[in-house]
């Protein structure tokens, strides 16, 4: 016969034996029973109820946490395997008490659409930083090469999963907005306007992760490809043909492996302390000069203050006229907003404007203009120049105008 428990019970057993519990949840399937008993902090009679309780469970030595206990702490956590499937079932979930509000206008339908619009909401952010921490463990941690690289595409396949769930959701959410319009509920329309706000930040989310999956991708086949020309010529090592056959020898030799690459350290010996004032970064900075070393160079001496530096400040605070610039963008059809941005010639008296201030105010204008863009929800690329003058892809959503037909009709919605 089970033995009948309460949740006082499992709470107290819990709490007694945190420590032990703690240490299981983090040494999942790798604790022996010897291992576990060594520990100060619990005895037998203590495990003994443990496994009464069915906390913890044995097999074949191995000690582990009940799966549902493991579940709790991940979810609470936000941590473990991806899980999108709650979204579809919060969706379908959604539309069954959307026809329900339409056929009986009740009170309680209404409150089941809020409970699942929060639902859908917080659920795509939890998978999501689960989805970004179980791609950044699996390059990280995983040592087969073959299982990462398997692992990362069925994460490029959980992301699509997800996408698809977003564009779904926004659909519902367009399709009811007549009736939500209707309800003249504050709270209701407070909470789609932050769930449509918490889409567009997910797709911006999403597609930093598939630039992380793509990046990751091709770091692991040019180490398998490093590994299997290490591995031919270890081959050709084991063979005896390394040395006899091939100029090996010949190429070492040339290799210059000196310390500091040649540049010679100077001989006089300088406190550390004379290092950190004026004059010592002045000496450091002419040793930069002459032997190449820009990283000497970073720190730079303060100029004397101008009489009317504060007048000069204040005509050097231009900011950008966002609406105009909006207005611009609308007031054409060819290209699309990130487009747009990228090509566009900001005034000079801004300053140069880096790729990474045109994304943070692509981002900017989504969310402030999203009444007056239309928003595609198809990914579009952009191949650039990093840095270092490797070739990149970004990933961004398509945005653009609201066409004049299409923004009367909605006008004329809202009105109605």
């Amino acid at each position: 016969m089970a033995l009948q428990v309460n949740i006082n019970d499992i709470l107290s057993q819990l709490y007694q034996q945190r420590s032990v519990v703690e240490f299981l949840f983090a040494n999942r399937d790798n604790i022996t029973v010897n291992e576990l008993m060594s520990r100060e902090d619990i005895s037998q009679e203590q495990y003994q109820k443990l496994r009464s309780l069915d906390l913890v469970s044995e097999y074949e030595g191995i000690v582990s946490l009940n799966d549902a206990v493991v579940a709790m702490f991940e979810d609470f956590m936000e941590i473990g395997e991806v899980t999108p499937g709650f979204i579809n079932d919060y969706i379908n979930e959604l539309k069954r008490y959307i026809r329900f509000y339409q056929e009986a206008r009740e009170l309680r339908f209404l409150r089941n659409i809020k409970k699942y619009l929060r639902r859908i909401s917080t659920t795509l952010t939890r998978e999501i930083i689960k989805l970004q921490k179980n791609v950044d463990d699996t390059y990280k941690n995983e040592s087969n090469y073959r299982i990462k690289l398997q692992k990362l595409e069925n994460f490029r396949e959980k992301r699509d999963t997800i996408i698809d769930f977003i564009q779904k959701t926004g659909g519902v959410v367009e399709e009811t907005r007549a009736l939500f319009t209707l309800t003249n509920d504050t709270e209701l329309f407070g909470i789609v306007q932050s769930l449509k706000a918490n889409l567009i930040e997910n797709l911006d989310y999403l597609i930093e992760i598939q630039t992380d999956i793509t990046d990751y991708i091709n770091k692991i086949q040019f180490q398998l490809d490093v590994y299997k020309k290490a591995q031919s010529l270890k081959e050709i090592k084991d063979h005896g043909t390394l040395h006899f056959k091939t100029g090996f020898r010949e190429t070492i030799t040339a290799i210059n492996t000196l310390r500091y690459n040649g540049h010679k350290s100077p001989k006089t010996k300088i406190a550390v302390e004379f290092l950190f004032t004026d004059d010592g970064h002045i000496l450091c900075k002419r040793v930069s000069e002459k032997y190449k070393l820009t990283r000497l160079m970073v720190r730079g001496l303060a100029d004397r203050m101008a009489i009317n530096f504060k007048e000069k400040g204040l005509e050097q605070q231009i900011k950008l006229d966002t609406e105009k610039l909006v207005e611009r963008f609308l007031s054409q059809n060819k290209a699309n907003l990130f487009e747009y941005l990228i090509d566009y010639k900001f005034p000079k008296a801004i300053g140069t404007v880096t790729l990474e201030d045109r994304l943070s105010l692509f981002v900017e204008i989504a969310m402030e203009y999203q009444n007056s863009l239309d928003f595609k929800y198809r990914l579009n690329y952009y191949d650039y120049l990093d840095s270092e003058s490797k070739k990149k892809r970004l990933g961004y959503t398509l945005i653009l105008p609201v066409n004049k037909k299409e923004k009367t009709k909605k006008e004329k919605q809202q009105t109605d």
